[in-house]
C-alpha cells in the first residue's frame, strides 16, 4: 500500500494532475502511512490536501483531509488549545462550504476538546446527557451512518476513561462493539482504539 501511495503521488506530480492530489493526499499520509511514519510527520502533507483540495474545486476531498488533519492532531496529543482554534476554523469553512455530514464529525471532536478544556471536574458528554451530543447520535443512527456513530462512541469513552468514568467508558465500547458487528472493517486509529480498550479494561 505504501508503494503503490508513492506511486499514485509521483505520477500525479509528473502529470500534472492537480485534480487528484487531494484524493490522493488523504488516503495516504491520512490512512496509509501513519502505520509505519509517526502520525504527527503526516499532518502537514494533510494540510496540503486541504489547499490543493480547494484551489482545484476538489470541496469534498478537502474536507476529509481536514477531518483526518483535526483528529490525527488529537490522537499525537497536539495542544488543546491550538487544536480547539483550527477545529473551529474548519468547520466554519465546513458549513460555508455545505459538507454539513464532515461538520458533524468535526463538532464531536471540538464538543470534547472544549468539555475537557473547560473543567476537570465537569461531567463527560455522555455522563452530562449533552443535548447536541444525542442529536447528532440520532441523526448518525437514522442515516444508518455507522462511521459516525462508531466515532461518537469512540470519542465517548476516550473522555470517559480521561474523566475517570470507567463504567461509562466500557458502556461506550460494548456499543461501538455492537455496531461494529455490522460493518466489514472496524476503525483502529493507529492502534490507538485498542489501547484504550485496553485501559478502560484494567480499570475495570
Amino acid at each position: 500500500s505504501d508503494h503503490i501511495g508513492r506511486l499514485a503521488l509521483l505520477l500525479s506530480d509528473k502529470c500534472e494532475a492537480d485534480e487528484y492530489q487531494s484524493c490522493i493526499l488523504w488516503i495516504y499520509f491520512g490512512v496509509i502511512r501513519c502505520w509505519s511514519v509517526h502520525i504527527k510527520e503526516n499532518l502537514e502533507n494533510l494540510l496540503r490536501g486541504y489547499h490543493v483540495g480547494m484551489q482545484t474545486g476538489n470541496i469534498a476531498d478537502a474536507m476529509i483531509n481536514t477531518c483526518v488533519f483535526l483528529f490525527n492532531s488529537f490522537v499525537c496529543g497536539k495542544n488543546l488549545v491550538e487544536l480547539k482554534k483550527e477545529l473551529d476554523l474548519f468547520g466554519g469553512k465546513m458549513v460555508e462550504s455545505k459538507h454539513i455530514g464532515f461538520h458533524h464529525l468535526v463538532r464531536l471532536t471540538d464538543l470534547m476538546i472544549t468539555n475537557l478544556l473547560i473543567s476537570n471536574d465537569s461531567p463527560s458528554l455522555f455522563a452530562g446527557e449533552n443535548t447536541e451530543v444525542k442529536i447528532l447520535l440520532e441523526q448518525a443512527t437514522k442515516d444508518k451512518n455507522t462511521f459516525t456513530i462508531c466515532h461518537v462512541y469512540i470519542l465517548a469513552y476516550i473522555e470517559a476513561y480521561i474523566f475517570g468514568e470507567y463504567e461509562l467508558a466500557a458502556n461506550m465500547i460494548e456499543r461501538r462493539l455492537e455496531v461494529e458487528k455490522t460493518v466489514s472493517t472496524r476503525s483502529h486509529y493507529f492502534g490507538m482504539i485498542d489501547f484504550y480498550d485496553g485501559l478502560v479494561f484494567l480499570a475495570m
